[in-house]
C-alpha cells in the first residue's frame, strides 16, 4: 500500500502521539484503511475515504446506490443507528476533512479487542459462534421499514428490490463475460436462471416490510471481540431490504440455514440471492486477474469455486 494520503502531522495532532507507527490494513473499493499505533502499543484504525485506483470496470445499473452504499455520510449514520439499537461496531473517535493536493473525509475508530471470524474460522469451529453470530443479527433484522434501500435514503425507489439486483446482475455477468471465456462459456445458462427467477418474482406481492441487513456480513466483517461477543465493521453497507439477500449470504459463507434454523424464508429469493452473490463474485474476480493481478491466489480460487456452482444451478 503506498504512504498514507493523511500527512502525519495531522495524525500526530488529531491522536494527540508524540510518534506512532503507521500500517496499511486493507485498500478497498471504497476506502483505505491504516492502523495506527502509538508508543504505548495502543492502537487506533483510520479510514480514508479515497477509492483507490484498480483499474477494475464499474458497474453503472440505474439506481445501484440503493443497493449497494458507500461513503463517509453513510458511516457516520450508521454507526449510530446501529450503536443506538446495541449493535457493536467500532466506535468513532473523531473526523476529518483534508482539503490538500488530494480531498478526503477521514475517520479514526477504535480496533476491536478480537479476531474477525476470518481468522477464528482457521482454527475453530463455525458452530461454536452461529448461535451469537445469529443473536446479533437478530438485531439488525428487528428493525424494518416498508421501502428499502440504506437507511439514509428516505425515498423509495420504483424499482423492486429483485429487479435491481437482476439488472445488477446482468451487468456484471456482462463484464465477467467480455474478461473471461469461460464464464462466456455459462453466459446462457445464467442469464436463463436470471429470467427463470424474475417471471416468478412478478407474480408475487411487494412485501409488507424490508428487515435491516447488514448486507456483507462476511467472517472479514464479523468480530468475535474479547468478552465473547459478536461485532461488526465496514457498514456502510447496511440496508432495509429482502432478508433472504443476507440468509443467502450467510449460508454460504456459515452454513447460516442448517445451523440456527431462522423461523421463515422465501426459498425462491434464496435462490435467486446466491446466484446474485456468486455472479459477483465472478466478476470482481475475473476483473482483478484481468486487470490486477493474474497470480492473485484468492481471486483464483474465488473464480474456480463461483464457475463451478453457477455450473450446477441451483442449490
Amino acid at each position: 500500500m503506498n504512504l498514507c494520503e493523511l500527512p502525519h502531522p495531522i495524525i500526530q495532532a488529531d491522536l494527540n502521539l508524540s510518534r506512532f507507527a503507521l500500517t496499511g490494513i486493507s485498500s478497498g473499493i471504497s476506502k483505505k484503511v491504516y492502523a495506527v499505533t502509538g508508543e504505548d502499543g495502543h492502537k487506533t484504525i483510520l479510514y480514508i475515504w479515497q477509492k483507490p485506483f484498480l483499474g477494475l470496470s464499474e458497474a453503472r445499473t440505474e439506481g445501484l446506490y440503493y443497493l449497494h452504499a458507500e461513503g463517509f455520510e453513510y458511516f457516520c449514520y450508521n454507526t449510530q443507528l446501529l450503536t443506538d439499537v446495541g449493535i457493536r461496531v467500532p466506535k468513532i473517535i473523531k473526523t476529518g476533512h483534508f482539503s490538500g493536493d488530494m480531498k478526503f473525509d477521514y475517520a479514526y475508530v477504535e480496533c476491536f479487542d478480537g479476531v474477525s471470524l476470518q481468522e477464528y474460522l482457521q482454527y475453530g469451529n463455525v458452530k461454536d459462534i452461529t448461535a451469537r453470530l445469529a443473536v446479533e443479527l437478530n438485531k439488525f433484522y428487528a428493525c424494518r421499514r416498508d421501502y428499502y434501500g440504506p437507511p439514509l435514503l428516505t425515498a423509495p425507489y420504483s424499482k423492486t428490490c429483485q429487479l435491481l439486483c437482476y439488472e445488477h446482475a446482468v451487468e456484471e455477468l456482462e463484464i465477467a463475460c467480455s474478461l473471461d471465456g469461460d464464464a462466456n462459456r455459462l453466459k446462457n445458462l445464467v442469464l436463463q436462471q436470471l429470467n427463470h427467477f424474475m417471471v416468478f418474482f412478478a407474480c408475487q406481492a411487494k412485501p409488507f416490510s424490508y428487515a435491516l441487513i447488514h448486507g456483507e456480513a462476511t467472517p472479514a466483517h464479523a468480530w468475535l471481540l474479547a468478552d465473547g461477543t459478536i461485532g461488526f465493521i465496514d457498514i456502510e453497507g447496511i440496508k432495509f431490504f429482502d432478508i433472504e439477500f443476507e440468509y443467502a449470504l450467510l449460508d454460504m459463507m456459515y452454513d447460516y440455514l442448517r445451523i440456527s434454523k431462522p423461523k421463515s424464508y422465501d426459498r425462491h429469493k434464496l435462490l435467486f440471492y446466491k446466484l446474485y452473490h456468486r455472479i459477483c463474485w465472478l466478476s470482481v474476480a475475473v476483473d482483478y486477474l484481468r486487470n490486477v493481478d493474474a497470480a492473485n491466489k484468492f481471486f483464483i480460487q474465488l473464480r474456480c469455486m463461483t464457475l463451478r456452482d453457477l455450473a450446477r444451478g441451483d442449490r
